[in-house]
């Protein structure tokens, strides 16, 4: 057992060549161009690629059906109406993009600016430079989103750095990205750093370099990125690095995949994508959780925004949407919490749910639609908390209550029963007067936030309207809950 750890302790320090046990697969789409920078969203579903074939860079799409990939078609909308488009990164729910370009028809600051886009209706629209803070006079591309979207790399050859070209790095604040600084040398070095890919988990940190000691061209290394500091990068070895240039190392979740570009000899083109099986530097087993939003009552597919909030933190860990036309989501979640789901929509009442993420030995996925209701004849459970046997509210109550507000001044013509319901756990009357103090504690939060209270009426149902009627654990917590009901 000591010599087995050694031995991996030796593979992680000098990255020992893979070659007896790595496939390196190319995939089937490749051309005699440049293709590269694979960015895979919807958990393996949908590949977004740069390719050279059409005479200069685009961003190119292909879906999987089982092992086979469609054919590449150009990606709709403005995002390649530049001179050069591509290195694609986005988020995992494949909604938002971040891309750079070169001569872009929104006007940018330098040789290559980095741009971000939303795929509305089927098309990547609402282009937007990403500012002054990211982007320079100088190339500044190969843009890289963590899974939460709140941590930016990239790369530029701005004066100021540690060699040609170095990797940055931005943290976004209130909505907006910070000025960029450059991530160190313990990653930047007197040579070329490219090409940084974070891990869907957003640990996994992999770049490319021209530094000495490598294999040829560029090589892979691998790192850690935790509490916003890296560790020791390592070169990922043979197979995984050629005599070629090797760039964009992607790990896929909870899978034994990974995609790659390389120039290696033996490709259809310059520069081609592979997979390689299975993967040695996979990211840490993650919790998938996806599903469609739906109409409740015509069952159309729903484009609806969806928020995820740590209960415990109280942060906002993901932001993301459901696509407009087959309405489906995709979001990773870290196990043993416990969160709220919400999700949003003109013309609808929001929906909320909490949801326990278990601790789990390895990486899961699970399917969970959403249904949301007309704001005509709906009604939505609130996630409101309340300390056992009372009526006070609980601090992670308040994300909730402030967005019933909102949507009340929204709706300023909508009347609505604010309806408190227990679990079967005492009396019949105990449990109705308690429904009644909590419908009545609610009514006088939205109040005292400028609600009319003459729009809210109040009712305790007590244990009398149960969700589920067995006498578990599970079946009682959904029971306890607050409803607000459309009654106008």
């Amino acid at each position: 057992m000591k010599f087995f750890q050694y031995f991996i302790l030796l593979i992680l320090m000098f990255g020992i060549s893979y070659s007896q046990k790595v496939e390196i697969i190319p995939i089937d789409f490749n051309s005699s161009y440049d293709d590269f920078n694979s960015n895979i969203t919807k958990n393996g579903r949908v590949i977004f690629f740069t390719s050279g074939r059409d005479g200069s860079q685009k961003v190119y799409i292909s879906s999987r059906d089982g092992n086979s990939w469609s054919n590449p078609y150009k990606a709709k909308g403005k995002i390649n109406d530049g001179d050069q488009n591509g290195a694609v990164s986005l988020t995992s729910d494949g909604q938002y993009m971040l891309f750079a370009a070169t001569s872009h028809e929104v006007k940018g600051y330098g040789r290559t600016d980095i741009y971000s886009a939303e795929k509305v209706d089927g098309k990547w629209t609402n282009i937007k430079n990403l500012g002054p803070n990211i982007n320079s006079e100088y190339w500044d591309s190969q843009p890289m989103i963590s899974n939460d979207g709140n941590i930016l790399f990239f790369v530029s050859d701005r004066p100021g750095g540690y060699g040609g070209t170095d990797i940055y790095m931005s943290v976004k604040k209130d909505g907006e990205w910070a000025k960029a600084v450059n991530a160190g040398k313990m990653i930047n070095s007197e040579d070329d750093e490219m090409a940084p890919v974070i891990g869907i988990d957003d640990i996994n940190f992999t770049f490319s370099s021209d530094r000495p000691g490598g294999y040829g061209g560029l090589d892979i290394y691998v790192s850690k990125f935790k509490a916003n500091s890296f560790s020791k990068p390592i070169n990922a070895g043979s197979p995984i690095n050629s005599s070629g240039d090797d760039l964009y190392y992607y790990s896929m979740p909870n899978s034994d995949e990974a995609y790659f570009s390389s120039s290696r000899d033996g490709g259809s083109g310059k520069l081609d994508i592979y997979k390689a099986v299975p993967n040695p530097y996979n990211s840490e087993s993650v919790y998938l959780l996806s599903g469609v939003v739906k109409d409740i009552i015509s069952k159309d597919f729903l484009g609806a925004n969806i928020v995820i909030t740590d209960l415990k933190t109280k942060k906002k860990v993901a932001d993301l949407r459901s696509d407009d036309e087959t309405g489906e989501y995709f979001v990773v979640l870290q196990q043993d919490r416990i969160y709220s789901i919400t999700a949003e929509k003109d013309g609808y009442l929001f929906y909320s749910e909490r949801y326990e993420v278990p601790k789990v030995a390895k990486g899961t996925e699970l399917q969970k639609d959403i249904e949301l209701s007309p704001i005509r004849d709906g009604n939505t459970r609130l996630l409101i908390f309340f300390d056992f046997d009372k009526a006070t509210l609980k601090d992670e109550s308040y994300p909730e209550l402030d967005r019933a507000v909102r949507f009340l001044t929204k709706h300023s013509h909508i009347n609505i029963s604010i309806e408190g319901h227990t679990d079967d756990v005492g009396t019949a009357d105990y449990n109705k007067k308690l429904s009644e103090n909590r419908a009545k504690t609610v009514k006088d939060y939205l109040v005292k936030n400028g609600i009319s209270a003459n729009r809210i009426k109040t009712v305790g149902h007590g244990f009398s309207i149960p969700i589920k009627k067995e006498k578990t654990e599970e079946a009682r917590s959904l029971n306890r809950r607050v409803e607000m009901k459309i009654i106008k």
